[in-house]
């Protein structure tokens, strides 16, 4: 399977997907033009990687800024990953500035909606 790598830019998350090694990593603020342009091709990966993953999974989050459009796509990254607790390990990393509550409640509002357990970790 492929990795996927996508540059960081002024709107765009930057996103950093290695099969071999289980790591999912996105970064960056997520404004994108057209969110399904940027964001199904990083889900067409995650449903292929999830047929065939490692025995344990990390996703790490470090956004600076989150549109409701892009937390929706999120938030469906996040569900199908969710399938791999069944047989394997998934830990869920969430990156957010000391001083930026909002994206700390973002993260709550995601492992809520999900279910699942996240690392929360203050960037200072």
């Amino acid at each position: 399977m492929e990795n996927y790598y996508v540059v960081e830019s002024e709107d765009n998350p930057g996103i950093y997907c290695d099969a071999e090694k289980g790591i999912i990593e996105i970064n960056g603020k997520s404004l994108p033009e057209n969110v399904d342009t940027f964001y199904n091709p990083l889900i067409d990966w995650v449903k292929d990687y999830i047929q065939n993953p490692r025995s344990k999974t990390t996703i790490e989050f470090g956004f600076i800024y989150l549109n409701s459009s892009s937390s929706k796509k999120i938030l469906e990254i996040l569900m199908l990953l969710k399938s791999l607790l069944l047989e394997n390990k998934l830990k869920i990393i969430w990156n957010y500035m000391m001083d930026d509550e909002d994206m700390l409640e973002e993260g709550k509002d995601f492992a809520k909606m999900t279910q699942l357990n996240f690392n929360f970790k203050a960037i200072s």
